[in-house]
């Protein structure tokens, strides 16, 4: 059971976009009433119907009108935040949310945005008494349980390094191609990494090497802004913790721009299958591997996304705002994923 209530309630912001479906399918399936939450009312409803829940509860507001979004999410246990570019946009949402007294969660792959969050709005959810988990993707939060559990393995402070590998080929949505070039400079870069007890700015990866599951050669890999880079210092004894993505994907960046963007299609390739990679290190030379494995990488994300605000509505997670292994039990949350046919394993 992921919840003790009776009756759940919880509001999408971005319902009429692609995961915002699969946030609803998965709403349905549970029995949870959902609450939409939007600028247009033929979207909303059109979104309602696809995921056959044609009388959902249809709400207006815009990001930029404040006390519309507080009064939209007033009465919800839970707010999931499902937009593109949350550094530009995803702040109104949580700021509302927080307002209105409801838990919230998002699915943001976003370094910067974040860190303002945790920086921001913990006072603000502390004092409301309610509980934020942000970051909720297919790398973002198995990244940050598996380093938990991975370190846990090992005699610290350890050195981790996470990567994502894509395992089937396809493209991704458009909406995330445009949360890229929203930060492009950021994703050039590489981000934060953790070192010596403070985030740091850098290209250079310690490992630019990693040998996937099923690989027999290692692939080259780049520093990449992966969110657990934040959130594993805060529950996790580490000297060291960095985001790496395979150097292929940083070529495709130098020429990424507006009119690239546009031109992708909407939808992502179905089932992009993937393996979330988590590499611990000890001092005395000793490692840990940990892995998740799952079967479409935005259908998953939502999947965890909806765990995570049913989790938040039983109030067992502390208030203000947390990492995920903060707020949930890292063995039972992976173990909880097996129904949707995520896998994960650790290994020396």
């Amino acid at each position: 059971m992921t919840t003790t209530k009776d009756t759940v309630t919880i509001a999408i912001y971005g319902a009429t976009g692609v995961t915002g479906g699969h946030l609803l399918t998965e709403l349905n399936r549970r029995g949870i009433t959902p609450i939409l939450v939007g600028r247009n009312a033929d979207r909303l409803h059109t979104a309602a119907a696809a995921a056959g829940i044609p009388d959902a509860e249809i709400r207006l507001a815009d990001l930029d009108d404040h006390q519309a979004l507080v009064a939209a999410f007033t009465g919800a246990d839970a707010v999931i935040s499902s937009l593109p570019a949350y550094v530009s946009f995803g702040e109104a949402v949580v700021a509302a949310a927080i307002d209105a007294g409801a838990h919230y969660t998002d699915m943001s792959g976003e370094q910067l945005f974040i860190k303002r969050v945790f920086d921001e709005y913990a006072a603000r959810a502390e004092a409301a008494g309610v509980t934020a988990v942000p970051g909720i993707t297919n790398s973002n939060i198995p990244g940050d349980l598996l380093g938990h559990l991975t370190a846990q393995r090992l005699t610290g402070p350890v050195e981790i390094s996470i990567s994502l590998h894509g395992t089937s080929e396809g493209h991704g949505s458009k909406g995330s191609a445009r949360t890229v070039l929203a930060s492009l400079d950021w994703f050039r870069s590489g981000g934060w990494h953790y070192q010596e007890g403070e985030l740091r700015t850098g290209t250079t990866t310690r490992h630019a090497e990693m040998t996937f599951p099923g690989d027999t050669e290692p692939t080259a890999v780049s520093k990449f802004p992966q969110p657990p880079v934040l959130t594993l210092p805060r529950h996790t004894n580490v000297s060291y913790v960095e985001g790496v993505l395979e150097t292929a994907f940083h070529s495709q960046l130098s020429s990424f721009t507006a009119e690239i963007v546009e031109s992708l299609p909407e939808e992502p390739t179905p089932g992009l299958t993937y393996d979330l990679v988590v590499d611990s290190y000890a001092a005395d030379g000793n490692t840990v591997r940990g892995v998740v494995s799952g079967r479409d990488a935005y259908v998953d994300s939502a999947l965890m996304a909806v765990e995570v605000a049913a989790r938040l509505t039983n109030g067992s997670a502390a208030p203000g705002v947390l990492a995920p292994a903060e707020a949930f039990d890292p063995t039972d949350f992976l173990n909880s994923l097996s129904q949707f046919g995520i896998t994960w394993r650790i290994t020396r």
